[in-house]
């Protein structure tokens, strides 16, 4: 018998709570863009073997959850649909998958997404931290400890970040200064170990 058995399920009430609790403070128009496009939340998780585990959720299609559900049934499921985020000490995070994936539905206010130049997408994909001097546009509303998108000029999400500061500081930071911490960039999938 394996000593590390995945488990994939439909979220339960308490878990729809914690990612609920944490999508609404990133927009409020997310739940009901994912109920209107018929999505399910699934959870994966270890019942046994590494610790440092986190739950991962997943999007899938109403349409398939019978038959993810169906195949659960017969096999060991580890993942399906979009890798949405984790769950850790009772907050949910979204994923760079998810937030792309929220971001192509427009669910992100314009006023969190800021624009980099060709040097900071450069930077920002080899895990930098974002410096005033990478970004070419910051909305007006930008507030700290906000979550933003950090898009290159050609509007393609390479970065979800935690804002440092709110708009009015910006103005008076020098360009090497940071404006943004890099939580997660395309360029991760590179840079991880295989």
């Amino acid at each position: 018998m394996s000593t590390n058995i995945r488990k994939f399920r439909i979220i339960n009430k308490i878990e729809k709570n914690i990612i609920t609790s944490s999508i609404s403070k990133i927009s409020p128009e997310i739940i009901p863009v994912l109920e209107y496009n018929k999505l399910s939340l699934f959870i994966s998780f270890n019942t046994i073997g590494f610790e440092d585990q986190l739950p991962s959720i997943y999007l899938i299609p109403n349409d398939l959850t019978k038959t993810v559900v169906n195949v659960e049934q017969e096999t060991e499921v580890c993942s399906a649909g979009v890798y949405f985020g984790f769950i850790k000490i009772d907050q949910f995070y979204l994923s760079l998958e998810g937030t792309e994936f929220l971001y192509r539905l427009n669910t992100f206010p314009k006023n969190t997404q800021l624009i980099s130049n060709d040097e900071g997408e450069k930077a920002i994909l080899y895990g930098n931290r974002i410096l005033k001097k990478y970004i070419t546009k910051i909305p007006q509303t930008l507030k700290k400890n906000e979550l933003v998108l950090i898009l290159n000029k050609s509007k393609e999400l390479i970065c979800l970040a935690l804002c440092q500061e709110d708009y009015s500081k910006t103005q008076a930071l020098n360009l090497n200064d940071i404006i943004a911490l890099n939580l997660i960039d395309k360029g991760y999938y590179l840079r991880k170990k295989q």
